[in-house]
Order: structure tokens, then sequence, then C-alpha cells
């Protein structure tokens, strides 16, 4: 018999059976902010106290019955998050993203953009990555990994890396490291030999494409490049690192840190020092790298001092050569013909050399003259194509949390360059039987110690020398943070810049003989004085900069919905003094100009160049204003997916090189670049995978040369500036990474681009009166453009077969690549070779389509609290051969006008090469 006990102890078995059946699952993966990297053993709290913690690979799960939550996260040395949540029959995946403590400068002075919160396309390279795949190579050559990136090794040298966003070079990529900018103030080119050694210290990577999220005036027409180095929120530790490489490379690398110590200091050192032969001849590297961050938390306040350097020089292959230069079965394959090769023979170019031909360089025996004898020592290879270079930045910043609401960022910087490139006056021809420069005919001549002995002086007629690019630059950076509450926030600034860049050319070396004569190497030069080592000759300017701009931002955050508009405003002052140049004497109400080899007859009296009252030659200043608008819509659909949407407008100010010529004049109708974009995205995050899809669209009106073009007329040579010169790029990218299982993961990313130029119009050429003396039209309508491959596609695969030991494949393909060309080649009067039978500009020469396959592999172990970390990376394992970079009609070669594989000059990708590394945390 069933008594009342037993059925009400039924009755409350089921209940508690079905209440625990109902349960619903919440999962998800802590990672950190800036870096991505899963963090272990972070405490996940609901309730009074009830919760878990995350795993080895950051991922936490809960089981709790449907109702209201609010899940506390929590982490030693991180912000605390909270969220409230709703939990019905369907499970549910959350994902945390925790910020350290001293985050909020990176928020605030590194504009990081956030994922399901920024309205923009972004990539972050962690650290781990860094650490396993970089394997020696420049930053960028990483960056590949990332959609839209197209960056190579250029010529092949240490540190001549470039790359490319969007199809946008490196002059309009803003490149960021701890929120200062570093893109030369005059070109807005990034020299990555400078950055050497800054993997070693990096606390994070961040890839912002198309207008990105930074707050300041910078030219990311392309995308920002965010580095972050390591300071007070790192973990204690030291590290030395040793690097081995092919053809003798060697890196050894030193850190320490100390993390917050208990009187609120903290300090980061690093140091590095490499040196080899490079991979392509004669591009030796050798250089140093220190890094220095004082960190200091005073109440409120965070003070920071930093200073980093790295002194270095390498050898460079510095112009591109034909296609049959390096193998002629190449050439022939991918269209040139055996008559241009033909050519190439008569002219005496050398051919078939192989891929790692540097035509920059030769053998040379320098004499040992005693009184009685002249010795030749055994030949040594001369490079006659040089970098050296020393960029040091200092800054000292001041992050000041005044309350809970508002956070204000004050940071001074100073950079200083000091360096240049050598090369020889004239082109040497090549020795038959090496290919190289014939250095040895030229020394010998200015030698004078054998037949005809016509040189009895001994005057140089050929030099090393060196050109000279230092430079002197100081900057202010202030920002603001304000919330004012949970649904707005605003922020703005100051950017405070001026620079003077001083370019000379100087003697490097006589090469033989006692003194040189500067008797022709600038435009008006002819200076008969005997030159000696050190010296200045040919040119000798500064170029002054000022910049200030004004910045503004509001953001919204109304639950699922984040939105922000951001204003600037910057005026860019642009002025050139040139020492070489015609001097100016006034004379009451009227100035004279008088040049080296003319003389002026005024008022019945004669003035040259050695009168006493002359005056250097300087332009006055041009400022020039530009601003831009931009703004964006993030809304989160729900727990895993969140599509966004941004536009912008930019108004840029042209660079330097545009504004004035090399005559000290004043280019006409100076015009801003105009930039219209516009940019759409969707994600879908979970634990297992992530997809990213986004489409750009910008349009670049007024689109500048990289450099101001000459041309001869009526025997003439003249600066020529093109305006009006328009492109329209646009594309789809694509993101995909699935964990098949916890040791097994993948990655792909497509990229699609179409860029081309869509204007024609007529180049206007000045004299130096700032008369009209001709036009040249161009006409490039429909040319894709090049410089960039507008296919991407890569698949990565790693394994971590046991706790600790991984392998990685990564496959990289590029396609749709168009050699770069200039504008001016399309003209419809002068060069109707250009054209096809409809009178259409022909296309430039397509590049061929290549892949390379990288092998990554390493081991990671303790002994003692010692940790061990072995790593070896294989780059082009196939050792595939392909052309990275090409330059259609390169004036750089003597060559036939075409659009083809005879007239390219290009750059091959290297070889295989392969680099091992050891490790040991301290």
């Amino acid at each position: 018999m069933i008594t009342k006990n037993t059925l009400f102890f039924l009755f409350m078995f089921m209940l508690a059976f079905a209440t625990f059946a109902q349960t619903t699952s919440i999962k998800g993966i802590v990672n950190e902010e800036e870096t991505g990297e899963p963090l272990i053993g972070v405490n996940i709290v609901y309730g009074a106290g009830q919760g878990t913690i995350t795993d080895i690979d950051g991922a936490y799960e809960l089981k709790l019955v449907p109702g209201e939550y609010t899940i506390e996260v929590s982490y030693v040395g991180f912000e605390r998050q909270s969220r409230k949540i709703t939990v019905g029959t369907n499970p549910l995946i959350i994902n945390f993203s925790l910020s350290t403590i001293t985050l909020s400068e990176v928020e605030v002075v590194g504009d990081l953009a956030k994922s399901r919160e920024t309205p923009i396309a972004f990539a972050n390279i962690t650290p781990v990555k860094m650490e396993e795949q970089l394997a020696s190579q420049d930053i960028p050559l990483l960056l590949n990994s990332t959609p839209g990136v197209y960056a190579t090794k250029s010529g092949g040298g240490d540190g001549d890396a470039r790359i490319n966003i969007r199809g946008f070079n490196q002059r309009n990529v803003a490149v960021m490291l701890d929120g200062i900018p570093v893109n030369d103030m005059e070109n807005g080119w990034v020299y990555w030999s400078n950055w050497f050694g800054l993997d070693a210290v990096m606390r994070y990577t961040q890839v912002q494409r198309g207008l990105g999220a930074s707050k300041l005036a910078i030219p990311s027409v392309g995308g920002t490049i965010n580095i972050a180095t390591k300071g007070i929120e790192a973990k204690k530790g030291i590290s030395i690192k040793q690097e081995v490489g092919e053809n003798g490379f060697l890196r050894t690398s030193l850190g320490m840190t100390t993390g917050r110590m208990a009187n609120g200091w903290g300090v980061t050192f690093a140091g590095s020092y490499k040196n080899g032969n490079g991979w392509v001849d004669q591009t030796y590297t050798k250089g140093y790298f220190y890094f220095l961050r004082v960190d200091k938390e005073m109440g409120n306040h965070i003070l920071s001092l930093t200073a980093m350097g790295a002194p270095q020089e390498h050898g460079q292959r510095s112009h591109k050569k034909y296609i049959a230069t390096y193998d002629t079965s190449y050439a022939m394959a991918n269209g040139a013909s055996r008559e241009e090769i033909q050519k190439l023979i008569t002219n005496g170019e050398p051919i078939n050399m192989g891929l790692h031909y540097n035509p920059n360089w030769g053998w040379i025996s320098r004499a040992n003259i005693t009184e009685t004898d002249t010795v030749y020592p055994q030949k040594q290879a001369q490079s006659t194509s040089n970098n050296f270079y020393y960029k040091p930045i200092f800054s000292l910043r001041d992050f000041w949390t005044v309350n809970e609401k508002l956070y204000v960022s004050n940071i001074l910087y100073l950079s200083l360059g000091n360096g240049g490139g050598n090369s020889f006056s004239t082109t040497p021809s090549y020795e038959t039987e090496t290919g190289q420069q014939n250095l040895q005919v030229s020394y010998n001549a200015n030698l004078n110690i054998k037949p005809p002995y016509f040189n009895k002086t001994k005057k140089s007629g050929d030099i090393l020398q060196n050109a000279m690019n230092n430079h002197f630059w100081i900057g202010l950076l202030s920002t603001f943070d304000y919330t004012h509450n949970d649904l707005i926030s605003f922020s703005g600034g100051i950017d405070l810049r001026t620079y003077r860049g001083s370019h000379y050319r100087e003697i490097g070396d006589l090469f033989g003989g006692n003194y040189y004569i500067d008797d022709g190497n600038s435009n008006e030069r002819n200076d008969t004085t005997k030159k000696f080592a050190g010296d200045k000759i040919g040119y000798n300017n500064d170029a002054l900069v000022n910049w200030g701009g004004i910045f503004g931002q509001v953001k919204i955050s109304e639950g699922s919905l984040t939105a922000f508009i951001n204003v600037t405003t910057s005026l860019s002052g642009y002025k050139r003094i040139d020492y070489f140049l015609s001097k100016l004497l006034d004379i009451g109400d009227t100035t004279l100009t008088i040049s080296y080899l003319n003389s002026v007859v005024y008022e019945n009296k004669i003035y040259d160049h050695n009168s006493p009252g002359l005056r250097t030659n300087e332009t006055e200043w041009k400022y020039i204003p530009g601003w831009t608008i931009k703004g964006g819509v993030n809304y989160n659909l729900n727990e895993t997916m969140n599509v966004f949407t941004n536009l912008g407008f930019i108004s840029k100010a042209q660079r330097f090189n545009n504004v004035f010529d090399q005559q000290n004049t004043l280019f006409r109708e100076i015009k801003n670049e105009h930039v219209r974009a516009a940019e759409i995205g969707y994600s879908w995050v979970k634990p297992k995978f992530t997809l990213n899809i986004n489409g750009y669209y910008t349009s670049w009106i007024n689109k500048p040369a990289d450099r101001a073009l000459s041309m001869d007329i009526d025997g003439v040579r003249y600066s020529v500036n093109i305006n009006n010169m328009n492109a329209l790029h646009k594309g789809v990218e694509f993101e995909f990474a699935y964990n098949i299982t916890k040791n097994l993961s993948i990655e792909s990313l497509l990229s699609l681009g179409d860029w081309k130029w869509t204007s024609a119009d007529t180049a206007r050429i000045y004299n130096d009166n700032g008369q009209q003396v001709g036009t040249r039209p161009f006409n490039a309508k429909g040319l894709y453009v090049g410089d960039a491959a507008q296919f991407q596609n890569q698949e990565s695969l790693r394994w971590e077969i046991i706790p600790g030991l991984y392998a990685t494949g990564v496959f990289t393909y590029f396609g749709k690549h168009y050699a770069e060309f200039n504008p001016l080649d399309y003209d419809p009067k002068n060069n109707a070779w250009a054209f096809d039978e409809n009178g259409n500009p022909k296309q430039s020469w397509k590049i061929p389509n290549y892949f390379m396959v990288d092998l990554h592999a390493g081991y990671s172990w303790k002994v003692n609290k010692i940790g061990f970390q072995l790593r070896a990376s294989v780059i082009n394992l196939l050792n595939s051969k392909f052309i990275t970079d090409a330059q259609n009609n390169d004036p750089y070669l003597v060559h036939s006008s075409s659009f083809d594989a005879n007239s390219a000059g290009v750059y091959f990708g290297t070889g295989r090469t392969a680099t091992i590394s050891l490790r040991l945390n301290l």
C-alpha cells in the first residue's frame, strides 16, 4: 500500500529530476582582448559563488536552468566583466574578451578595435603566431596571413620589405607604434629596417583594413597597422633567444620584464644583435636593437618613458632587372622573345645569372703603393648599394585616470634619423665573365697607375657617394576619453608635429683618386672647387613640415548596437630650403636670382655667385588644410553573430614631393586627394569556428603619383606632377577558422579585389618661372591597378601532436597581379603603341600567378621551472620560382616600349630558406 509520504517523496523526486533535465548549456571562450590568446583558470561565477573556471583552451561550460542570471568573469590583472543573460531552452554561446587593467591606455591612444563592437574589418596577429611563424623575416611578410594584404621582400635586402593593403601601398597605410605615427613625414613611406627587433617586445599587432578605428587624421586609406609594446602589464620574466638561419644568419636576443612591482614600478628591456650574408648576393645585414621602457604608477597616473632604436646597415639590390637577366627559360615561358633576349646580349646586359643575382656590386683589388712597387692584393667584393640608418625614438607619456568616466593621455615623442644609402656616381659597365660591375676600371683610372696616364692629378672620375637623409621630428599627442553614461561617450584631442628633413649627397669613397670635381650632378651646379671625402655634392636641401590636427569622436552603445562618428581636421605646412640652387640678392625692392653658371647685370653692376649679401634660396610656407569624417554601426544579432557597416570621406593634403619640385618651384593646381569609402561586414563566432565576411568600396579621386615624374621638352628636363588620376578599389574578403579537434585547427582566407583606374587627363608642364611650356595627355581608363595581387588565398593547418609539440603548414596563393606602370606611357598622341586598334589603353603586363608553401614546427618543455622553446621554419618549402614585383617599361632599363615580359623590370621572390631558434624563459 502506497502511503501519502511515499507519494510526496516520489513527487519531489520527479520534480527534481525534471528540473535537472531542463538545464541549458552555456558555453564560451575567454581570451585576452588585445592578443586573442585564451586565458586559463578564469573564474566564471553566477549566483552565490557558484560557477566554474576556464580550461587550457580558455573554454568553460555552465549548466543552468531557464531564468535570469548575471555572470561575473574575473581574472588576476584583468578588468572584471559582468553580463546579464536570459537562459531559455536553447544552448547559448557567450564569449568574453578581457582587458588588462592598463589596457585603457591602448584603447584611448592606440585605437584598438574590438570584436562585436568596432564596425571595421580587422585581424589580430598574436604574439604566439609571431613567435611561431615570423622566422627572422621582416614583420610585413607575416601579415600576408591577413585578407587584402600583399607584402614582399622587394629587392631582397634585409628590412627592404613593402606592404600593400587593398591595393594601396604603404604610403597610404598608417603604421602606429604605441599610438605614435611612424610614416615618413615627407613621402609617407615606412622603412622596416628601422624597426628590426620589435618582435622581441611586441604586445600585439592589429591590422585594420579600410579607414580604420584611429581617431587621428592619418593616411589610413588602405588600412592601419597598430603595434603595441610590452610594459607594466607584462608577466615577470627573462628570456634568451638564439636564431640561426641560412647564409650565415645569426641573431641573439635578450628580454627582461619585471611586471608590475609592489612599489608601482615596471621595467621592460630587450636587446638584439643580428648579422648574415643574405639570400640575394651581397645583401649582407648587420644590426643592433635596444628597447627600454620604464613605467611608474603614481596614484591615478601611469608615467611611461620609452627609448628604442635599431642602428643597422645592409646590402641592397636597388633596381629591378629584366626577367631574362635572372632566368632566360622562365622569361621565354612567360612571353619574352628570343629576339629581345638577343638584344640584351648585344647591349652587354648579363643574362641567365640565377635568382640570387644582384647587379649592384663588383670585384676590386685596391693597390698597395710603396716607393718601389705597386701590389694588387686579391680582389674583394665591393657593394655599390648599401643602406645604413639609425632612427631612435624616445617618448614620455602620462596616462591619467581622472575618475571613472574621464581618461586623459599625453604623449611627447622625439624621432632622430641619421643615415642614408650609397651608390656609384655613374653606373659601371658589366664584366663579361662575371656579369658584375666592372669597378676595377674606374679605380685604375682614378689612381692613374696604368697607361695611358692621362690623369696625372688623380682626379676621381667615379666615386662612391652617400645619399644622406637625416631628420629631426618632435610631436605631441594629447587625447581624452569621457564616458558620459552607459549610452554615450566622447573622445578627442590634438596631434601636433614638426619635422625637418636634411637631404644631401656626400663623397663616401674617392675610389683611388685624390679629389673630386662636382661639375654637373645637379641642374644648376658647376662647382670647380676640389671636393674630398665627406664633402657635400650634387644636392643639399631641407624639407620642413609642420602638422596640426584636431579630432573628435562620439560613440553610442545601446544594448546590441554600437555606433560612432569621427571628425578630424588638419593643416599641413611645407617649406623647402635649397642650399645649392640659385642664390637670391635683395637690392631695394628688387630680388635678383643668381645661379652658379650665370652673372646678372643690374643697374650697370655685375652680380655673380660670389657677390656679398646673397641669401639661401628658400620657399615660403605652403599650408594645405585637410579633413576627415567617418562613422560606423555594429549590431550584434545574437551572442554569436554581428553585422557592421562604415562610411567615410577624406580630403588629404598632397605629400611634400607633390607640392615642391627639386627647383624649389611650387607645383600649380595642387589639389587635395579625396577618398570616399564604404564597407559592410558580417561575423559568426562560435567556440569551434569563426567566419568573417566583408565587402569594401573605395573611390580615390586625384590619386597622386608616388613621386614627381620628369620628361624632356625641347631638350629641357621638367618635373611633372600628375593630378586627376582617379581609381576605384572594391572587393570582398573572407576569413574562416575551424577547430576540428582540440589539437587540430585550420584557417582559411580569400580576398577578391577589383581595382581599376577610372580617369584620363592632361599633365601640365611648367618651367622655373611658372610658365606652362607643354602638356602630356594620358588615358588610364579601365587599367587594373598594379603593384599588388588582387587575388589572394591562404590555407593553414596547425596540429598540436602532443602537448607542447606542434606543426603548421601554410599554403599562400597570389594572382591577378599587374605590373606597376607610368601613366605618362599612355599618351594617345605620342605613344600609339600603348593603345589597341580600338584606341583603348593596353593592360599593364600581368605577372604570372604563384604560390608558396611554408612549414613551421616547434616543441616546448620545462626543466626545473626553466621553459625551453625549440622552433624551426622553412619558407618556400617547395623552392617555387616566382616574380613578386614588376615595373612596366622600367625607366632604369634600356628596353623596347611594350607591355609584356620583354620590357618589364622585376624582382623574383627568394627561394627555400630555413631558420631554427631556441628560446629559454627564466
